[in-house]
């Protein structure tokens, strides 16, 4: 695997099809990639007349086939197969080959965020970087990654720190890689809000900026970037984990929790890291530096949060989080 590369990325679109283009340029823009020219260009994508890459596939091996997605694998090339799309992503030369039909209006996020978003992990893997399924913002020079899946008070927990001030990077997906000195980075490889009705409700304000759907769901897309474009940080180094969890209970408690806690979390919240089975180790590794050098708590979110939810500040604090932690391990050395 090569050592961490440069960020952002660059990429270069070739070729004559202008909905695919879009499509690719959207899914780069939103992970902060820049585009680029000629050989400055990190990464290629070629786009190409329907049906030129399935011939190319008939002599590779299958890797796995996972809702309506196929992959196959041949030396340095992997072909991904979706609906009517195909792709081929050479890992040598970092080029994207596409072909297919524009994606219609409702199948446009689920082209973007899954069937292309796929081969970028990929290739994001073989520079270095990996993705995790968590929030992320920043204070007073410490990063926080937030874990917990799909209703689990992330975003709202997000909303909450960005009123009180608070950096933030992305609500759901992040990509972590190491420098040469060991340090691990933190980067959002969504930089858009997913947000509820009753999260819109809330917070009216905020309604304008929501105008996208997303499909087989209720929430709706927003640019944090246009609503407080002074806040967003671009990277963090994270010194917090904090597992967050809606509790049917009217006080919000925090616990820290173990470094093995901590890193069986990890795993848990991003458990496709195993697909690509070439990077896995690497993948696994930065999730136990992760660990190993971050103090990780658990977060129960009372029924006194969502009546307040800026107290949330409070309670992640870096003073009240060390304190919490210094105690835990008196309390271990005295057991």
């Amino acid at each position: 695997m090569n050592p961490t590369a440069s960020w952002p990325l660059s990429y270069r679109i070739v070729g004559d099809n202008p909905a695919l283009a879009r499509e690719f340029s959207a899914l780069f823009t939103s992970c902060g990639f820049l585009p680029a020219s000629g050989e400055r260009a990190r990464i290629t994508i070629e786009l190409l007349p329907a049906g030129e890459i399935a011939s190319s596939q008939s002599q590779s091996d299958p890797i796995v086939e996972w809702r309506g997605l196929s992959l196959r694998k041949k030396a340095e090339q992997i072909s991904f197969s979706y609906r009517s799309w195909e792709l081929e992503l050479d890992l040598r030369t970092l080029t994207f080959r596409c072909s297919g039909p524009d994606p219609g209006p409702s199948e446009c996020l689920s082209f973007r965020e899954f069937f292309l978003l796929t081969p970028v992990l990929y290739m994001m893997h073989r520079l270095g970087y990996f993705e995790l399924h968590a929030a992320a913002c920043a204070y007073q020079e410490s990063g926080y990654l937030l874990l917990g899946p799909s209703g689990s008070g992330k975003t709202t927990a997000m909303l909450s720190l960005i009123a009180s001030g608070w950096n933030y990077l992305s609500d759901d997906a992040m990509v972590v890689s190491g420098d040469s000195d060991g340090v691990i980075w933190a980067r959002a490889l969504r930089r858009s809000f997913s947000l509820r009705p009753d999260l819109l409700e809330r917070s009216p304000g905020l309604a304008p900026f929501a105008t996208e759907f997303v499909p087989t769901t209720n929430k709706r897309r927003l640019d944090p970037r246009q609503v407080w474009p002074g806040q967003y940080a671009a990277v963090a180094n994270p010194r917090f984990i904090i597992d967050c969890n809606v509790v049917d209970e009217e006080t919000t408690r925090i616990r820290p929790i173990s470094r093995a806690e901590s890193l069986a979390r990890l795993v848990g919240s991003t458990p496709w890291l195993m697909f690509d089975r070439a990077t896995a180790p690497a993948h696994l590794e930065i999730f136990r530096s992760l660990a190993a050098t971050c103090r990780s708590f658990e977060l129960n979110a009372g029924r006194d949060l969502l009546r307040n939810g800026v107290r949330i500040a409070s309670l992640l604090a870096p003073e009240v989080l060390l304190e919490e932690w210094l105690s835990m391990n008196k309390e271990a050395a005295w057991a």
